[in-house]
């Protein structure tokens, strides 16, 4: 059995208990004291703990005696004096829960701990000693405190400190921080607050200043509380932020103390030493210890109230299917459960906008697939809805799209109007065992809410074509008839049908055009206006798979050109690639069809994932996000007629609250910081590079993560830094620095940025540049900061909003600002 000692102070902790009808405060009382709660931490897990304390020879004395021994607590070496009373502590909590505390000793029992009143054969034979510094503010009890602690340390146990700082019962500061570096020259395990920290360092850089102790003192680890957003350790070569758990407070309490019991628990249960514990073992130890102690706030009276193995595996597991909501995105749309990739049919009708996507609704990895479908009549909130294609004798249900047969030009509406939907169907050739696709139609009178497949399925085989999929389908008026798009591997083909049922070959494209890093996918077609000019382009769009001689995976490309009703015309050379989006995850987007020629947009929705980690990224139980839609738009620059792209206008109604800075001066030493209680953010920087000082956006946690936004002036250079975001490892793919060319104008660049729990899209000088990353951060978002690499930049403006979730139903949309003039 494990047999760890502490020693230092016990006491009765008065709480409040309401108050009374004059409004005075009440109090009821509980057994407490730092190194006593540790102890009954330690026991209730189901070690050997012993408290060397004294108490005094009065009621609440006997009190304390009999709670530590009616909680296994070995009680040898807790003696009873008459030369004080029991310490008395009065907790005092506020709104939160958060404590302050006013104390009863003048001095109290515990300080009267003498030498002779040590066990020191029970400490040269025991596995860890645990002190405080609250046992050192008056002798005697400060020489036995330290001659333990030195017993310990020649014996080569292990010694655990809490500095546990409360000024009330020190005659000064300078004292306290005389004994706490004592304290700490001993300490192969300190357990020390922010707070603490702050006070001992003069910094309140938790990693530098916990990296200057340890160089200091040579402690071996360090782990600093961070309340309910659980720790920082330093530990074995290895530092990091462990999350805590969200739990509903009742006391915070003891809650130091049961991490710390949780803590030495589990390190001295693996039997190695601190220094070759790696850093998996780190992180489980400290997860455990986290859950102890917030299981502890849940309720009143510390000592009594420490959590057994049971309970802490309990909400451990539990916080592990909340981890499946940790990076569910606030507005952004992503399935209910299970699998999801390439958005598929999107399609207006009669005011509802149709997302159908593809989806494997037993598992969160990719597999057979269906059509998953959602419905939404702003593009911002949707509504789950049941899955609309299921796979059949012909096989699996790949994308496609969907239009609405206003005419009944496929004759399968009764002289009325329905959608059409026109899809891959995927399966084994039964004479080759080799993968097969094929075209297929499904039909639906009720406005999608049911579907209807087609006795005549499949309605367009070619044999011969392998990755022959896909289709895209619009009307084209010039030429009266369907066209269709889709891809067979390496190039688009083009069909014509008067029907939606029979359809015959125009023509192709795309063979030797373009970039073939991977199979096309994907293709989308449509005509867009230029600018105001009167005049119109056809834009194609073909995704490209995976490739793994390519470290941006899957990614989308598109062109530029005339459409004649056969076939299409590149504007450009055949090896000019124009890209899409620049980030690592936006792949597979198609626009949506038959939006009302009054609202005049063409609106595209893309899958916010990358083939290269699609199976991978550490979501839970559900798996896969869509960007947010984005309107579409030609314009003419001096290289050419380019797209660019900016989220719907709707997104705005999200917008809850607004903060703005003007005339920001940001330099290495002193950048532009904003704390944040909302992780749902939405940021426009109107940016002065005239200075060509390279200007990084941080958008930071309370754990390790950033993600750095930043534009270098003189490589003309826009990027997203996500190698630091938070969950990368999962695949050595993901952590990365990537970006675009684009060139500032008039001396300065405008970034629009939306940053969600999973995910940040970054629009640049109006949409000209686009990049789209998913990110993992250890720990939610909870501040922006804006500084240059080096000199100084001036951001003109800054506005920050504050997004309202779309799962919130009925949440305030209403805007209000504050303007701040800095």
């Amino acid at each position: 059995m494990l047999d760890v000692i502490t020693i230092g102070e016990i006491l009765i902790d008065f709480t409040p208990s309401g108050r009374t009808a004059g409004g005075n405060e009440q109090f009821e009382c509980n057994p407490g004291g730092a190194p006593a709660n540790v102890a009954a931490a330690l026991s209730r897990l189901g070690a050997r703990a012993t408290l060397i304390s004294k108490v005094g020879d009065d009621q609440f004395g006997s009190l304390l005696h009999d709670t530590l021994m009616n909680g296994g607590i070995d009680v040898s070496a807790l003696t009873f004096t008459d030369e004080a009373n029991t310490t008395l502590a009065f907790v005092h909590l506020d709104d939160n829960g958060d404590r302050s505390f006013s104390f009863y000793r003048k001095p109290g029992a515990d300080t009267y701990l003498r030498t002779q009143d040590v066990p020191f054969d029970r400490i040269e034979n025991c596995h860890a000693l645990h002190f405080g510094s609250l046992s050192m503010t008056h002798e005697p009890a400060r020489t036995a405190t330290r001659a333990a602690v030195v017993k310990a340390k020649e014996a080569g146990v292990l010694l655990s400190f809490d500095p546990n700082i409360r000024f009330a019962l020190w005659e000064s500061k300078e004292e306290a921080k005389r004994n706490i570096l004592w304290g700490m020259k001993y300490a192969d395990i300190l357990k020390i607050s922010e707070d603490e920290l702050h006070f001992i360092t003069g910094t309140t850089d938790v990693e530098k200043g916990s990296l200057e102790l340890q160089q200091q003192f040579g402690i071996a680890g360090i782990f600093v509380t961070l309340a309910e957003k659980g720790c920082y350790y330093r530990l074995a070569g290895h530092d990091g932020y462990v999350p805590g758990f969200q739990v509903e407070v009742t006391d915070t309490t003891g809650a130091g103390d049961a991490f710390l019991g949780c803590l030495l628990y589990k390190i001295l249960k693996t039997g190695i030493s601190l220094n070759q514990l790696t850093k998996q073992q780190i992180i489980g130890m400290l997860t455990f210890a986290n859950a102890g102690g917030a299981l502890v706030t849940t309720r009143k009276g510390a000592l009594q109230s420490m959590p057994t193995t049971d309970e802490i595996t309990q909400i451990i597991e539990t916080n592990k299917q909340h981890d499946d909501d940790r990076f569910r995105p606030g507005f952004h749309f992503s399935p209910h459960s299970h699998w999801l990739n390439d958005p598929n049919g999107l399609v207006y009708y009669e005011g509802v906008y149709h997302l159908f996507y593809q989806h494997h609704p037993y598992s969160n990895q990719w597999g057979p697939m269906h059509w998953g479908h959602a419905v939404s009549q702003d593009l911002v909130h949707w509504e789950h809805m049941p899955i609309a294609l299921f796979p059949d004798e012909h096989g699996a249900i790949f994308s496609g799209c969907c239009v609405v047969d206003w005419n009944n030009s496929s004759g399968l509406f009764d002289g009325s109007h329905g959608l059409i939907a026109l899809f891959t169907h995927a399966d084994s050739c039964p004479e080759t065992g080799q993968p097969r696709q094929r075209q297929s139609l499904a039909y639906s009178s009720d406005k999608g809410r049911t579907w209807h497949k087609y006795e005549g399925n499949p309605i367009l085989d070619e044999h011969d074509l392998v990755n022959f999929r896909d289709p895209k389908v619009f009307w084209h008026s010039s030429s009266e008839s369907w066209i269709m798009a889709l891809v067979a591997g390496d190039h688009v083909r083009f069909y014509r049908s008067d029907n939606l049922r029979e359809w015959s070959l125009s023509g192709e494209f795309g063979k030797s055009e373009g970039s073939h890093d991977g199979v096309w996918e994907c293709p989308d077609l449509f005509e867009l206006p230029v600018d105001d000019s009167g005049h119109s382009k056809w834009v194609l769009i073909i995704s490209i798979g995976d490739n793994p001689n390519c470290p941006e995976g899957s990614r989308t490309q598109y062109f530029i050109g005339e459409f004649d009703g056969n076939t299409f015309i590149n504007d450009h050379p055949a090896d000019h690639i124009l890209w899409l989006d620049y980030g690592r995850d936006n792949y597979a987007g198609v626009t949506w069809s038959d939006i009302a020629e009054q609202d005049g947009r063409r609106v595209i929705i893309g899958w916010m994932s990358n083939w290269k980690y699609a199976n991978q990224t550490p979501t839970g139980a559900w798996r896969g996000t869509m960007t947010l839609p984005r309107v579409l738009s030609l314009t003419s620059r001096d290289e050419g007629v380019v797209l660019t792209q900016m989220p719907v206008r709707e997104i705005e109604q999200l917008r809850k609250g607004t903060l703005c800075w003007n005339e920001v001066k940001v330099t290495p030493e002193v950048p532009f910081t904003q704390k944040t209680n909302d992780v749902l953010l939405e940021i426009e920087a109107d940016i002065d590079i005239r200075s060509e000082d390279e200007v990084h956006i941080k958008m930071k946690s309370s754990g390790q993560s950033e993600t750095i936004i930043g534009y270098d002036p003189v490589r003309q250079w826009l990027f997203i830094d996500r190698s630091k975001s938070g969950l990368t490892d999962f695949h050595p793919s993901f952590a990365c620095k990537h970006g675009a060319r684009m060139v500032s104008e008039n001396g300065k660049i405008k970034l629009h940025i939306w940053l969600d729990r999973n995910a940040v899209e970054v629009y640049a000088n109006e949409g000209l540049v686009a990049l789209t990353d998913q990110i993992f951060p250890d720990a939610p978002m909870d501040r922006i900061e804006i500084s240059a690499k080096s000199g100084e930049v001036v951001v003109n403006s800054f506005y920050m909003h504050a997004l309202n979730s779309i799962h919130i139903p009925n949440g305030p949309t209403q805007q209000t600002s504050r303007r701040i003039e800095v």
